[in-house]
C-alpha cells in the first residue's frame, strides 16, 4: 500500500510547488522557466501542468506560452478570504508571539487619540499595564498606538489631538506634538513602533500592523518585555524581526497582497 501512494504523494507534492510558483510569480512563467525552478522531469511537469489546465486551476495564455492562477484557484482563494475570521486570526498570531516569547502580547485598535485592546495573551512573564481586554490608553505612549496613528494623514493626526496636552506617563513619554509627528513618520517609514519605557518604567513594547485585503491597517499586534531583557544580545532585533513577520503572516491571512 506504501508503495502504491508514495508515486500519489510525490505528484501531489509536485502539483502543490507548481500552484505556489505560479501563483507568487511576478510575471507569469512560461514551461522553460517552471522547468528550471522546480524539481520535476519534464514528462511529469507537462502532465500536471495540462491537468491543472484542464481542471481550471490554472490558464494557459498559449500567444504568451505563460500560466496564470486559474478561476478555481481564484475563487477557492476568494472563499478562505471570506471565511477568515479577523478576530481569530490576531489571537493566533498573538498567542504564537507569546509561546516563542514567553512574554506577555497584544492586540489594539484605534480610537480616537486612544487605543482599545482587543486581545491580550499572558506570558509567563507579565510586563504589563492592559488589565482587561477593552482597556484604553492614550495611542501616542504605547507602540501600537503609534503604529495606528503613524497610518494617518498630518491633517487628521491634528484634528483628533485637537491642542490637547500629550499626557505623561514617565520620562521618556513624547509629550510635544511636533515630536510625536516626527516618530510617526519614523515609524511609517520603518514599518514598526518602539514603545521604550514610554508608559511603564522597565518596560518595552514592540508593534507592527496589521492590514486587510484592502492594505488597509485595521489593527496592530505587539509584544510587550523587560528593558533589561530586550536589549541583551540581539534580542531586539530578534523580536522586531519576529513581530513584523507574525504581522505579516496575520495579515496575508486576512487577504493582504
Amino acid at each position: 500500500m506504501a508503495d502504491k501512494q508514495a508515486p500519489l504523494v510525490k505528484s501531489a507534492a509536485r502539483t502543490l510547488d507548481i500552484i505556489g510558483f505560479i501563483a507568487k510569480s511576478a510575471k507569469p512563467p512560461n514551461f522553460t522557466a517552471i522547468l528550471h525552478q522546480l524539481d520535476i522531469p519534464k514528462s511529469s511537469l507537462s502532465l500536471l501542468l495540462h491537468e491543472l489546465v484542464n481542471n481550471d486551476y490554472l490558464d494557459y495564455d498559449p500567444d504568451t506560452r505563460a500560466y496564470y492562477p486559474g478561476l478555481k484557484l481564484i475563487q477557492i482563494s476568494a472563499s478562505c478570504i471570506n471565511n477568515t475570521n479577523i478576530s481569530r486570526e490576531i489571537a493566533l498570531g498573538i498567542k504564537k508571539l507569546s509561546d516563542e516569547f514567553g512574554e506577555t502580547t497584544h492586540a489594539g485598535i484605534l480610537d480616537g487619540r486612544h487605543i482599545v485592546y482587543i486581545a491580550k495573551h499572558h506570558g509567563s512573564r507579565d510586563v504589563s499595564v492592559v488589565a482587561t481586554i477593552g482597556y484604553r490608553i492614550p495611542a501616542h505612549a504605547t507602540a501600537i498606538g503609534k503604529v495606528l496613528l503613524a497610518t494617518l494623514p498630518a491633517a487628521e493626526l491634528k484634528a483628533r489631538f485637537g491642542g490637547e496636552q500629550l499626557e505623561r506617563y514617565t520620562d521618556n513619554t513624547i509629550t510635544d506634538f511636533s515630536a510625536l509627528m516626527a516618530e510617526l513618520n519614523k515609524v511609517a517609514t520603518q514599518g514598526y513602533a518602539l514603545d521604550d519605557q514610554e508608559i511603564i518604567p522597565g518596560g518595552i513594547c514592540v508593534a507592527a500592523p496589521i492590514l486587510d485585503k484592502t492594505n488597509r491597517t485595521v489593527a496592530a499586534i505587539s509584544v510587550t518585555m523587560a528593558a533589561s531583557r530586550a536589549w541583551e544580545g540581539g534580542m531586539m532585533a530578534a523580536l522586531v524581526d519576529k513581530v513584523r513577520a507574525m504581522a505579516d503572516h496575520v495579515s496575508m491571512r486576512l487577504g493582504k497582497v
